[in-house]
């Protein structure tokens, strides 16, 4: 049976920093996008998802050697298989590469082996793009079947909850699983996920740093963690970009501000052993 463990105690970062950031960017082109009720597709839509792996992922690559920050980049299996060029650059700039599915696919929907499926045929194509195996993941929505075929299939960490603000470690036998959580102000949800008028990039900075401030306020009493949620296909709209990289050299210009790849969250988490008591027991000896 898979338990969820939390730390049962005091945490740290490496050199004892107060705060760790995760910046990820979910990698997907127009995949989301499906057929209407009439079979036929939204073109404009399906040419707004694919600008990403297309056009603005080398915008998005050139701001990150601007600030030295190195990311993660949770990528399609299908955006790998017809955007090579992209992944390599990627890959060849130090950033991680981890997975999200094949063609963006709704866990949920489907059967536990149709999710294992997806899950080795996205890890098979970025280890051909690569030669790296990934072994971070997040998926769109999560299924009931996720955490054990991610432990199945050798990962050490994913990213769905949004259900805390540290990270925590499923467990189920030998099998550890990090889980990396993450806040619902990506800017899938700050710009409507493409291009909704009057989402002006100031309005995403405000509410960035908003979170980040009293993330780094509560840092002074324990250390803190967060996520961004990020996409390319989002982000790399000209003003965005812009936007984004002022908030990176914001928190960079944060002392004490840890930036890492889900990877080094995850072996330092796993390291310390700061996640070795179950939720239930952890709640019992509390009460």
């Amino acid at each position: 049976m898979i338990s969820e463990n939390h730390a049962k105690g005091k945490i740290f970062w490496p050199e004892n920093r107060r705060m760790t950031v995760a910046i990820t960017f979910d990698f997907q082109g127009g995949e989301p996008v499906r057929p209407l009720a009439n079979g036929k597709m939204n073109n404009e839509d399906y040419a707004e998802g694919e600008y990403g792996p297309k056009t603005g992922i080398w915008r998005i690559l050139r701001m990150l050697d601007e600030v030295k920050v190195k990311t993660t980049f949770l990528t399609c299996g299908g955006i790998a298989e017809r955007y090579p060029d992209a992944v390599k650059a990627i890959a060849e700039q130090g950033h991680e590469i981890a997975g999200h599915g094949y063609h963006h696919e709704i866990a949920r929907d489907l059967s536990r082996e149709e999710e294992r499926d997806v899950t080795r045929r996205t890890t098979d194509m970025l280890m051909k793009r690569t030669g790296k195996r990934p072994i971070g993941w997040r998926t769109c929505t999560q299924s009931v079947n996720t955490v054990e075929i991610l432990m199945e299939e050798g990962y050490i960490w994913n990213s769905n909850s949004f259900a805390d603000d540290l990270p925590f470690v499923w467990e189920d036998g030998q099998s550890r699983l990090v889980e990396l959580p993450r806040q619902p102000f990506g800017d899938g949800r700050l710009y409507g996920h493409q291009n909704r008028a009057g989402d002006h990039p100031d309005n995403a900075l405000t509410l960035w740093k908003s979170f980040f401030d009293e993330l780094y306020r509560e840092s002074s009493i324990a250390p803190t963690f967060t996520t961004f949620q990020l996409h390319p296909y989002v982000s790399s709209r000209p003003g965005r970009t812009s936007a984004l990289k002022e908030m990176i050299e914001y928190m960079k210009g944060h002392q004490g501000v840890w930036f890492a790849t889900g990877i080094e969250i995850a072996e330092w988490w796993l390291k310390q052993g700061f996640s070795e008591q179950p939720a239930l027991l952890r709640a019992a000896a509390g009460s």
